[in-house]
């Protein structure tokens, strides 16, 4: 096949609304792609895939396997009540499977009813991270995203370092300072990378609760109690008291140390 002969190849992508599209890009609809989604704990992870399960059960069954955050514990379905996940026809093609066995997870694909799978997360199966990845091997008609959890320095997802060069997308989910949640496209092979997508902001703190500052009274009080210095109200410190030997070294100033 010579390269004009690709280039006349046709290519169907996946109709996604205009907001997916411009964050995944031209995805195919034809053919297998995989997503890896990670960041610390409390980014929007979880509400991110039930945004996207949501996008793409509208045009195949989607089976998202809950391995860390079980149905039983509820926080999943106060984040879909939250997101109104459950409204829509497409919800009704998201089925949600609360197990961490990856023979329950190829039991159930080998049915051939679901084309998209949700693994959250990869690191609470059963089995090291090199054999969840072979799923993507034996289904080559599914699409996995794949949820990841970051090591101790929170600045990489745990596991294989072929990951992140093996996936065909790759999303990092971040916090801002005024605690807005948004999900970075670090890698993608179907449109521009380095985009940001908002996710969420929680909400403030609750109105008419009153917020009051202790007095002057209780600040001394308090740093009487846990012997700190004490301040009159004028600047001027109290005379320290006299300590019991009677003998008390003067302290030495310390050297600032200069650079050679």
């Amino acid at each position: 096949m010579t390269l004009r002969d690709l280039h006349g190849l046709p290519y169907e992508c996946l109709r996604l609304a205009e907001k997916w599209k411009a964050f995944l890009g031209s995805v195919p609809a034809d053919e297998q792609f995989t997503i890896l989604l990670s960041g610390p704990s409390g980014t929007g992870k979880s509400t991110l895939c039930l945004e996207m399960a949501r996008e793409l059960s509208r045009f195949r069954e989607l089976l998202y396997v809950c391995a860390e955050e079980r149905i039983a514990s509820g926080t999943i379905r106060l984040r879909a009540r939250l997101l109104k996940a459950h409204r829509g026809r497409s919800s009704r093609h998201i089925w949600m499977f609360d197990t961490n066995s990856i023979e329950d997870v190829r039991r159930e694909l080998s049915k051939g009813i679901h084309g998209v799978a949700v693994i959250d997360s990869v690191q609470e199966m059963d089995v090291p991270d090199a054999e969840v990845w072979q799923l993507r091997g034996e289904f080559p008609n599914v699409i996995f995203i794949f949820v990841a959890q970051v090591d101790a320095t929170e600045k990489r997802s745990r596991g294989s370092g072929m990951w992140p060069h093996r996936v065909d997308i790759r999303l990092w989910t971040e916090r801002d300072k005024d605690g807005s949640r948004w999900a970075t496209n670090v890698k993608n092979r179907y449109a521009p990378t380095v985009q940001r997508m908002f996710l969420f902001r929680p909400a403030a703190a609750t109105p008419g609760v009153p917020k009051t500052r202790p007095t002057y009274a209780q600040i001394i009080a308090e740093r009487s109690k846990n012997g700190g210095r004490i301040w009159s109200k004028t600047g001027e410190r109290k005379a320290k008291r006299a300590s019991s030997s009677g003998t008390s070294k003067p302290r030495r100033k310390q050297q600032a140390a200069t650079a050679r």
